[in-house]
């Protein structure tokens, strides 16, 4: 299994990341996996001890997803576009720090629970278990 969540999407969005100037980074991405289910995905790079790499993803439920893209009057397919575009407001912040990113996925998964989405929280870990969000 990879160590990043994100290595298994298509049709991703790239929502934010922190500042790319640091040791360790976040990604903030939205898309499809396998299963044609909408994920949204936090991935730690840790480029000092990449055995510290890891992902914690929001998988929303098909159906769910589905009605909320008909809600808002769009393919289910430009769904990761449509939502990386709703926060294009954190892509604006100068230097982000890790703490920001957790609160735009944060963000995400509040909207998605006011739109009525159920989903799940999958996680890859780095040593001990450490998890990034």
């Amino acid at each position: 299994m990879s160590k990043h969540i994100s290595d298994t999407l298509y049709r991703v969005g790239h929502i934010m990341s922190s500042d790319e100037d640091q040791p360790i980074i976040m990604d903030l991405l939205v898309g499809f996996n396998f299963s044609d289910e909408l994920v949204i995905v936090i991935d730690l790079f840790d480029y000092e001890e990449p055995a510290y790499n890891c992902s914690t993803a929001a998988i929303v439920n098909t159906d769910d997803a589905r009605i909320m893209a008909r809600r808002h009057n769009i393919a289910y397919s430009q769904l990761p576009r449509f939502i990386a575009e709703c926060m294009a407001e954190w892509r604006g912040i100068i230097n982000p720090g890790l703490n920001c990113v957790r609160d735009c996925f944060k963000e995400i998964t509040e909207c998605l629970l006011d739109e009525g989405c159920r989903f799940r929280i999958k996680r890859t870990h780095g040593p001990n278990y450490y998890i990034c969000c």
